[in-house]
């Protein structure tokens, strides 16, 4: 670098040559210092700095033996003297520990100068996992939830969720922790294997030869009642007595469910209960009861096959109704209804004159051509309904 000297006449000459030459090397020293900088000094890190992430990110509801791994990264300068972070644990993990025994236990690990130390740990659930730390830009502190020696590490808890472990940071000696203006990471805890059977809608009583309403539909859960989004697992209900005469069978759909849209029993019953069964799963438990009773109205037709064996024959059937679906219905509390004598019609009666729309039961008793009469008839639980 070279500097012109200037020559300048008259009578303060030498003190302005003096002051041409000063102004040429500073302007000299300056484009030097510009040609030759260092890099700029970083700024300090603020409160709510950082970002944390964890892996994994998905851990199945109630499952055991998880390690979390999560890494603190310093990203808009360097955190001073006094600065610390702050991990969250929800309610419902396993406790984090600074034991190494303990199924919880919490490393911490990192870049020598984020001054790695033991965690300090409080609360009974949430717990605060806090860690000093003077990270510099791009300095890494890994936090290892379920590191220690015991087999079980971390359980996750038993129901389906997102759990956010918040995460909070503090740069130098004062004030409070700031919730991480990243964000805080996030751990989704999904149901596990499809292990058993539930009802979701439970039969209602209906009437015989027609579809019981609502739909019946049965859910596929795990172990802990979470519904399990399975398809195309065949289920089949079984009654407690007799038989579903069609609509027995139904497939899960893609969250699991199977639908019984066509559920007909042919047999009038109370009483009734239905099983839910499916190939490798627990089935339910008996649903709640339910009646199939045969609905009639005024004017119905009621008929009997019944036959005398070997006896005299047949003469005559009388057909009564008692109040309610259940109990017995004999003479002493039946109401009668009429009677037939035509075996060709099998003694068919029209049912008028019915009484008030309710739960009935039906009793039928015959008699022989030498006036023995035969005992009540099983009841039918009818419908009343005009």
């Amino acid at each position: 670098m070279s500097i012109l000297w200037k020559k300048v006449e008259g009578r303060t000459g030498t003190s302005r040559l003096r002051r041409v030459a000063v102004a040429a090397l500073v302007a000299a020293l300056a484009t030097l210092g510009s040609m030759n900088a260092g890099p700029a000094f970083a700024a300090n890190a603020g409160s709510g700095d950082g970002t944390m992430s964890v892996s994994p990110a998905t851990v199945v509801a109630g499952s055991t033996g998880n390690q979390f791994t999560f890494v603190f990264k310093a990203t808009t300068g360097k955190f001073t003297t006094g600065s610390f972070i702050t991990l969250t644990v929800p309610a419902g993990w396993t406790q984090p520990s600074a034991t190494s025994g303990n199924a919880g236990f919490v490393q911490v690990s990192g870049a020598l100068s984020c001054g790695s130390v033991s965690p300090s740990i409080s609360g009974s659930g949430p717990w605060t996992i806090t860690v000093a730390q003077t990270c510099d830009v791009g300095d890494q502190l890994t936090l290892t939830y379920g590191a220690g020696t015991n087999a079980t590490h971390v359980t996750a808890p038993t129901t389906p969720q997102t759990a956010t472990f918040t995460t909070a940071s503090r740069a130098g000696n004062n004030g409070s922790a700031v919730n991480l203006t990243a964000g805080s990471p996030q751990v989704t805890v999904t149901a596990g294997a499809a292990s058993k059977l539930s009802f979701v809608q439970g039969p209602t009583s209906g009437s015989a030869g027609t579809a019981l309403t609502p739909a019946i539909s049965v859910q596929l859960q795990d172990q802990y009642g979470n519904p399990v989004s399975t398809s195309g697992v065949s289920v089949t209900l079984t009654p407690s007595t007799g038989v579903i005469d069609s609509g027995a069978t139904a497939s899960t759909n893609g969250s699991g469910r199977a639908t019984f849209s066509g559920v007909v029993i042919n047999t009038a019953a109370v009483g009734l209960t239905l099983t839910a069964s499916a190939s490798g799963l627990t089935s339910t438990g008996p649903s709640s009861t339910f009646n199939v009773t045969v609905a009639v109205a005024n004017g119905a037709t009621l008929t009997d096959t019944t036959d005398d064996g070997s006896g005299s024959g047949v003469k005559s059937v009388a057909y009564y109704y008692c109040a309610g679906f259940s109990g017995s219905c004999t003479s002493s509390n039946w109401t009668p209804i009429a009677s037939s004598t035509s075996a060709a019609t099998n003694y068919r009666v029209i049912w008028g004159g019915q009484p008030v729309n309710g739960s009935y039961r039906l009793v039928a008793v015959s008699t022989d051509n030498v006036t023995n009469a035969s005992q009540p008839s099983s009841s039918i639980p009818v419908t009343i309904s005009n």
